[in-house]
């Protein structure tokens, strides 16, 4: 068999190895994109559930009913946010100075790309706090 063209002329095969140098940038780019986009997404929604229980606080005439009230709006509202399970997640109302403060942290381990080893992550347990003012009755 004789060889018509040189050796360092012939492209045959080199889509191949650009697609195979560039295949993991992808898949990398790819599943941080997924996985940061999760993260994201469960930041904001912890956020919002925390913003929702600080607002039901002011409807609470004593500082129990208030951290009551809050304790109930993220009991009912978690079960209606997808991928939170609501066993993971925990709040805490405090109350100093006519402010009170709900913090709502989510456990966000037992979800899968939490551990993608392409793609270094932030902590898996989101913690976010939301402070309303509440006017003292005279």
């Amino acid at each position: 068999m004789v060889r018509t063209h040189p050796l360092h002329a012939d492209r045959r095969g080199t889509a191949l190895i650009e697609f195979a140098l560039l295949l993991p940038v992808l898949v990398a780019l790819l599943f941080g994109m997924l996985a940061y986009g999760q993260y994201f997404l469960l930041a904001h929604s912890v956020q919002e559930l925390a913003n929702d229980a600080a607002r039901s606080t002011v409807g609470g005439l004593t500082a129990s009913e208030r951290s009551q009230l809050a304790t109930n709006t993220v009991a009912v509202e978690t079960p209606h946010i997808a991928a939170m399970p609501a066993n993971r997640v925990t709040s805490a109302v405090a109350e100093a100075d006519g402010l009170v403060t709900v913090s709502v942290r989510f456990d966000a381990s037992s979800l899968t790309l939490f551990h993608t080893p392409l793609v270094p992550m932030p902590s898996p347990t989101i913690e976010r706090q939301a402070v309303i003012r509440v006017s003292s009755a005279s």
